[in-house]
């Protein structure tokens, strides 16, 4: 690997962009001072990644810049590109060269490329890492760096050797490793912390929970018992319903029956009324008869005296009806004559007709087509042989002409396609060749697009763990947001409660908010004392209400404030004045006496501090007060002193003076006054925390978010870079399918000819003009035996067509006959219909006229005698009619008696069927009521709990009824004693626990990552040391070879100042040489420590070979001999590492194959002149400026 070029554009002092070539051997840099040379290896240092502008000798980094001169106006960037020839992979990438490109805007703005593709300044750090080409490695050695060695510290002497040692990834790995467990520590803190606060929670919330999961519990079972209840109801209701439904079955059978009963009594009451009905029409009708008999006799009466007179009528009209009666008969016996003549024409004629249809129907069959039809069949089946034969015969004579022509063609053909053929078979393998390489060009793009695409999922995943993590430390964020919410709004509480003077008794508090108005008044008690934690729980109990006591001057100051509170009425207070409140103090043979003592703690006016102003307040308070660890040791304090003071424990138990024992816990429903101040301050202090902690979320917040919007920039340009090749890989694909029919098509033409070249050679073993002779003489007979069948069926179809034609004639004719005498039938029986009507018009008349002429006999033979007879007769029929209608009288009198009878048994059957009827709808009322009471109760087990009947089945309780009752009652007033019950707490409790139990395991896991991490870094520190143990051991052997080289003899070393500690010790540079004494490096001359310093850096390049290596006039401090010197060891170097040497000392430059020079014609702009010392030939400066 080499540096092949390095193009300047608008860095420092190249304004104009320029190129280097850098030729294999030593190149050489020259240059008056001040005219830039130095700025080439800047150039090359920046571009590998130096962060740092006072390494590039600037203040910050835009004054890189070209920044003007007195003819140039200041450029707005600054770009600088070196090209490395990769060939060797070196570097570990696929591409053979590198072009690595950093440019810098004024705006701040800096862009990095590898071979024109924009990336990270970590991509190329990572690209250089380990290869010696880094930003603080060996590849770019100045003179302050050499003059670093000797001058530095050999703490700072220890740099060298780990930057061989490679160990900078490690330390970075460390560093990571360390940022790691700073920000897991800080996790376990707040997960701690969390913890501990939802510890304190999940106790009431556990309560809370058990109490509405047991409020559930027997809710659940009241529900089942009050379900089992209504199901159960439901069951003897609906047994009841089928009761009902029987009973209404039952009742509707007698009312059936009732109504059957009054139904028979009905009709027999119809009966009777139509029997009554019939004898009373029967009555009519023999009083009607009476009448008439009475009238008969009156008529007979005078028929008698009439007979002669009517006789003589009745002659002239007998004569009358003799004669048309004669007249009629005659009229009778001629239709009937007609009648029976036409009815034997009809019948002959039927006969006829039915004749005439049978002939028809055979005419029908016998002229059927299908006969004809058959025959033109076979007729046109012999016509198609007929034809396809003779069309086989020509095409045989065809291709016997075709055969006798082809054989001459063929001949031709195949001399040509033989000519072809090796055309095609070149024309194959080209195409064939073409499509190979564009499939090896496709399958190339298309890895290409893989490793794309698998970078691209690759950074996906990346940008989804940057997603995750980034919500996470949302989520964290938030939730120490409202935690300090809480906490801040807790705050804000006390805090008004500390400023209203919250718990303070009503007088205590009026003189504290009017403060203002005593200039003597100090303060309560409570708000004097600074009462360490441990000791406010005994203080609060030692001074109970004197906490609220409030501390003033002087006697005159309590008394304005008495005064105050009488006048407004605000209350009362306990005020002590300074100048005359009586101290109290322990004697000092007490003190002895308990400090002794196991279980003292203090004196309370010795624990507590007051206010400097107010101290014999304090000891008024608490100088005789004795605090003691526990209950125990109190009791036992006051034994000993006597019971003469009060003695406390920590936990509030008081021995008063007297003996008594005061002790125990309250239930506080407040917050002491003591406490309140105490709290607040807490609570401040750990706002002032959580603020920082908030601060410190954000920042990380904030951080996960550049990095997730830089990942996803890299997944755009990811992104672009598919979409890129996406396009690439199809037209390459389309290339190939194209290049892969060309080569199908080309392979299927020879393919083709080849087939055509054997059929060409092989036609001549086909069919033979021979046979084809034969096959034609064959058809044509077979031909001539065709037409001689066609000629005989076309005659049996004519003829079977002429008798087909006569029959037709016939059958017409046989047709319109029977139609005429069907018509003839029709009339002939209209007209004998007529007849027949007439027939019994006249047999009617005749009938008619003998019985007028019968009458007219009956009233001719009445004599006067007859008529007396008639009237005898007439007489006794109306004695006889009188007789039956008395006993027509006599029967309707029994009838009646009977119908009388009949509807009584009627009534009574009515009456029945009427109690029937009401007990049916008794019935069927309670039935309706049962089913409303039903459909009530599934209505309410559905509403209740959503169930059917045959769900809620499904579930019940087997307790029998009155065990079913009590436990309802008791379940019901279960329930009504638990009250309200808050059933959001069991998943509140479920929330908390499962986020306790998360936070738990959180807090388990961010230990194991502790301990990971712990161990991480150890065995790091293990890699560290024994990497810089094994290049210090190859660089001190090097080093000690390479001085005696460079002085011509004499010795060095290099000592480790703490060879126990390979972590941080230093490095110290020992030389001899030749005539001096063996000494520590800074005690030789300025130029033996310069050549020193060289010999240590040779060294190093042979312990790790650079690629290349810019000396920026290195070789300054040395005399002649020793620059000769230098200048001959680099060319050891020349087959391993390309040197490029900024000097301005002869003995070097003759040494270098290729000379630079940088000059300054143009004030403030550099420019380059090269010349190429084996070829003699120079190039000049705008042969390599842009």
């Amino acid at each position: 690997m080499r540096l092949k070029t390095l193009e300047i554009s608008g860095f420092k002092s190249f304004a104009d962009k320029t190129r280097i070539d850098f030729l294999p051997g030593m190149t050489g840099i020259v240059g008056p001072n001040g005219s830039g040379k130095s700025n080439i290896a800047e150039a090359v240092r920046w571009v590998l990644g130096e962060q740092s502008a006072k390494s590039l000798r600037g203040t910050k980094m835009p004054d890189i810049i070209f920044g003007g001169s007195a003819d140039r106006h200041a450029l707005n960037r600054a770009s600088v590109e070196i090209t490395l020839d990769n060939s060797d992979h070196y570097l570990k990438s696929a591409y053979t060269e590198l072009t690595l490109s950093r440019r810098l805007y004024r705006t701040g703005e800096s862009e990095y490329l590898i071979n024109g593709q924009s990336c990270r300044l970590k991509d190329i750090t990572e690209l250089l890492m380990d290869s010696g080409m880094g930003q603080d490695s060996f590849s770019i050695i100045s003179q302050g760096r050499v003059a670093a060695i000797f001058n530095s510290k050999p703490e700072d002497r220890r740099s060298i050797v780990e930057e061989v040692a490679g160990v900078y990834k490690y330390r970075k790995h460390k560093e990571r490793a360390e940022r790691e467990l700073d920000e897991t520590m800080g996790n376990l803190h707040r997960v701690e912390d969390i913890i501990a606060e939802l510890e304190g929670r999940l106790k009431p919330l556990e309560e809370q929970s058990d109490l509405a999961q047991d409020y559930l519990a027997q809710k659940k079972r009241f529900e089942e018992l009050d379900r089992t209840q209504l199901v159960r109801q439901l069951h003897a209701e609906m047994a009841q319903k089928a009761d009902l439904d029987k009973e209404v079955r039952q009742k509707k059978g007698l009312v059936h029956e009732q109504q059957y009963a009054q139904q028979q009594h009905g009709q027999k009451v119809q009966a009777l009324q139509q029997q009554q009905q019939t004898l009373l029409k029967q009555k009519d009708d023999l009083q009607a008869q009476l009448v008439t008999a009475t009238k008969l006799v009156e008529q007979r009466q005078g028929q008698v005296n009439l007979s002669g007179e009517q006789r003589r009528n009745q002659a002239t009209q007998q004569a009358r009806l003799a004669q048309e009666l004669v007249t009629t008969k005659q009229r009778v016996q001629d239709l009937t004559q007609s009648i029976a003549t036409e009815t034997a024409a009809i019948k002959d004629l039927e006969a006829t007709i039915k004749a005439h249809q049978a002939e028809i129907k055979t005419l029908q069959a016998a002229t059927a087509e299908q006969v004809i039809d058959q025959l033109r069949e076979r007729l046109e089946s012999l016509r198609t042989a007929y034809f396809d034969q003779k069309q086989q015969v020509a095409a045989w004579r065809n291709q016997r002409q075709y055969l006798q022509q082809d054989q001459a063609r063929q001949q031709e053909r195949g001399k040509r396609l033989t000519a072809q053929l090796s055309d095609l078979q070149a024309t194959a393998q080209a195409t064939q060749q073409a499509a190979s390489d564009l499939k090896a060009q496709a399958t190339a793009a298309h890895d290409q697009l893989s490793q794309a695409e698998q970078a691209n999922d690759a950074e996906a995943g990346q940008y989804q763990a940057h997603q995750q993590q980034y919500r996470q430390l949302q989520r964290n964020w938030q939730a120490a947001l409202e935690v300090y919410q809480r906490a801040k709004t807790q705050a804000a509480s006390q805090q008004a409660a500390v400023t209203e003077y919250g718990g303070f008794y009503q007088g205590v508090r009026a003189i504290l908010r009017q403060r203002d108005r005593f200039t003597g008044l100090l303060g309560a008690v409570s708000e004097l004392l600074k009462v360490p934690k441990d000791y406010t729980t005994a203080i609060e109990y030692a001074l109970g209400g004197q906490l609220q006591q409030v501390v003033v001057t002087d006697e005159a100051t309590a008394k304005q404030a008495v005064q105050y509170l009488r006048e407004n009425r605000a209350g009362r207070a306990t005020f002590l004045p300074v100048t005359t409140v009586r101290q109290r103090q322990l004697d000092a043979t007490t003190r002895r006496q308990l400090a002794g003592l196991d279980g003292f703690v203090g004196v309370g006016s010795d624990l507590v501090t007051i206010t400097s102003n107010a101290q014999p307040i304090l000891n008024y308070l608490l100088g005789t007060t004795i605090l003691a660890t526990d209950l125990d040791a109190a009791v036992a304090l006051s034994r000993q002193i006597h019971h003469r003071y009060r003695v406390v424990s920590l936990a509030g138990d008081v021995v008063s003076a007297s003996g008594a024992i005061t002790g125990g816990q309250a239930r506080q429903s407040h917050t002491s006054v003591l406490r309140q101040r105490q709290e607040l301050e807490q609570l401040q202090t750990s706002l002032t925390s959580m603020e920082a902690q908030l601060r410190d979320q954000e920042t990380k917040v904030k951080a996960q978010r550049d990095a997730l919007q830089a990942s996803e920039q890299r997944s755009q340009a990811l992104q672009t870079q598919l979409n890129a090749l996406h396009p690439q890989c199809r037209q390459l694909d389309d290339q190939l399918a194209a290049a892969q029919t060309a080569a199908n098509q080309a392979k299927r033409q020879l393919q083709a000819a080849q087939v055509e070249l054997q059929q060409t050679t092989g036609s001549a073993e086909g069919t033979t003009d021979a046979e084809l002779q034969a096959k034609m003489t064959q058809g044509q007979a077979a031909i001539a035996q065709q037409e001689t069948n066609l000629k005989a069926l076309q005659a049996q179809i004519k003829t079977e067509s002429d008798h087909q034609a006569t029959q037709r004639q016939t059958l017409t004719t046989k047709q319109t006959w029977v139609a005429g005498a069907v018509e003839r039938q029709q009339q002939q029986r209209q007209t004998l219909r007529q007849h027949q009507a007439d027939l019994q018009t006249a047999q009617a008349n005749q009938q008619q006229l003998v019985q007028e002429q019968a009458q007219l006999a009956q009233q001719e033979g009445v004599t006067p005698a007859e008529a007396a007879a008639q009237l005898k007769a007439a007489q006794a029929q109306q004695q006889t009619t009188k007789q039956a209608l008395a006993t027509a009288n006599d029967r309707l009198a029994q009838v009646n008696d009977q119908l009388e009878t009949a509807n009584t048994a009627n009534d009574r059957a009515t009456g029945l069927l009427q109690v029937a009827n009401d007990d049916l709808k008794t019935a069927q009322v309670n039935q309706t009521r049962i089913d409303a009471l039903i459909d009530q109760q599934q209505n309410q087990l559905s509403e209740k709990y959503h169930l059917s009947l045959a769900a809620a089945e499904a579930d019940l309780s087997d307790l029998p009824a009155d065990q079913l009752a009590v436990q309802l009652k008791l379940l019901k007033r279960g329930l009504a004693e638990i009250g309200t019950v808050n059933l959001n707490a069991i998943d509140e409790y479920q929330d908390v626990r499962e986020r306790y139990d998360f936070l738990t395991q959180q807090r388990d896991d961010l230990l194991t990552a502790k301990d990971q991490l712990t161990a991480t870094m150890s065995e790091l520190d293990d890699q560290v040391k024994h990497r810089f143990k094994t290049s210090f051991d190859q660089i001190a052997t090097k080093f000690t070879a390479t001085f005696k080289q460079m002085f011509n003899g004499g010795t060095a070393e290099l000592v480790l100042t703490a060879p126990d500690d390979l972590l941080t010790t230093g490095i110290d540079i020992m030389a001899q040489p030749p005539g001096k004494k063996f000494q520590n490096m800074g005690l030789l001359s300025g130029g033996e420590r310069a050549l020193t310093a060289i010999t240590l850096l040779f060294a190093i390049l042979q312990v790790q070979p650079v690629p290349f290596c810019i000396l920026d006039e290195v070789e300054a401090a040395l005399d002649p001999a020793n620059v000769t010197r230098f200048a001959r060891y680099i060319h050891q170097f020349q087959a391993q590492t390309q040197f490029i040497v900024i000097t301005h000392r002869k003995e070097t430059m003759v040494q270098a194959d290729v000379l630079y020079g940088v000059t300054m014609q143009e004030s403030g702009v550099s420019k380059m002149v090269a010349v190429d010392l084996n070829q003699d030939s120079e190039t000049t400066a705008e042969g390599k400026q842009a």
